[in-house]
């Protein structure tokens, strides 16, 4: 099932190089924010205490598609009229390094993404922004992952972290055809690699939202066949269901009784709802949501709908 991706872009696209890569993988949540001219929407997050808890996106100029800054998100009286943002923050990112998501944890904020090693290859890297420094952190990569992108990260408690990396085994191709998870318990210091999905083909990225006292993943082969893991930090990953043409998972958002993954299902948006163990739930009501979906690690329950115009702070305020 061919599954189109914003931008006019599909992540099943063979393509070479870095740059090749980091668009395939990156600009799925390149969304401008009111209008065209505006920053487009990376990421989102909440809970940094070196911000003070408040929500923050990662945003990129619509004309570079770089100058990643960061940008308080505020609702406004009006739902309608979407939420506000904020100006610039600083975000002294490496040079080479291009963002896919972000997740705070304590006062340290943790970005994935693609670090640049030459003209054509890339390489997946973790970066922790701390005290309004930005440094690379040790991530492992599997030797499988000779190309490839860190895609989800999400908070485990106070002290835990999980990091999707994706890629493929040929340096010079941008598939994601595998992923592992790596998994820390002790915010960052050391690290645990898990597989999580072989055989994916010209696969989607991963989502992750923590659930129940473990962390929930859901993969996406190239036909659009969803499978969901459910993973402990110091046991295996563990296969709990499959679901056949789901879409391209956009963002898995955990609430007190279930977890919702939202797709792109050729360019409408539906919701799944499964429990904390990976089971599925009866069908979710219809999803009115348009555009791409984001969620909000750190504050469950929350999730944006950015539908090229507006951004709307959806679920638990």
């Amino acid at each position: 099932m061919a599954v189109p991706e914003p931008l006019g872009l599909t992540r099943r696209t063979v393509l070479t190089g870095a740059t090749a890569l980091i668009t395939a993988a990156v600009l799925t949540t390149a969304r401008p924010a009111h209008a065209a001219g505006l920053p487009q929407i990376r990421a989102a997050a909440a809970g940094w205490t070196g911000r003070g808890g408040e929500l923050l996106v990662l945003t990129a100029d619509p004309a570079t598609e770089a100058d990643y800054a960061l940008r308080l998100l505020t609702p406004t009286e009006n739902p309608d009229a979407g939420a506000e943002l904020g100006p610039p923050l600083p975000l002294p990112l490496p040079a080479g390094f291009h963002p896919h998501s972000m997740a705070a944890l304590g006062d340290a904020l943790w970005i994935t993404g693609a670090a640049e090693l030459a003209r054509d290859r890339a390489r997946p890297a973790l970066v922790r922004v701390r005290d309004s420094k930005a440094a690379y952190a040790e991530l492992p990569v599997p030797k499988t992952i000779r190309s490839g992108i860190a895609t989800a990260v999400a908070p485990l408690g106070t002290r835990g972290l999980a990091v999707a990396v994706e890629g493929g085994p040929d340096p010079h191709l941008a598939v994601i055809s595998s992923a592992h998870l790596a998994l820390s318990g002790d915010g960052g210091r050391t690290w645990a690699d898990r597989p999580l999905a072989t055989g994916l083909g010209e696969g989607y990225g991963t989502v992750l939202a923590p659930a129940g006292r473990g962390l929930f993943a859901a993969t996406a082969d190239g036909q659009g066949t969803q499978t969901v893991h459910i993973a402990r930090t110091a046991a295996r990953v563990t296969r709990a269901a499959a679901i056949p043409d789901a879409g391209r998972p956009m963002a898995a958002v955990a609430y007190d009784d279930h977890v919702s993954v939202f797709s792109d299902q050729g360019g409408t948006v539906a919701e799944t709802r499964f429990t904390a163990s990976g089971a599925p739930l009866e069908a979710a009501p219809a999803c009115a949501c348009r555009g791409e979906i984001l969620a909000v690690p750190g504050r469950p329950g929350t999730w944006l709908e950015i539908d090229g115009q507006t951004i709307h702070i959806r679920g638990i305020a």
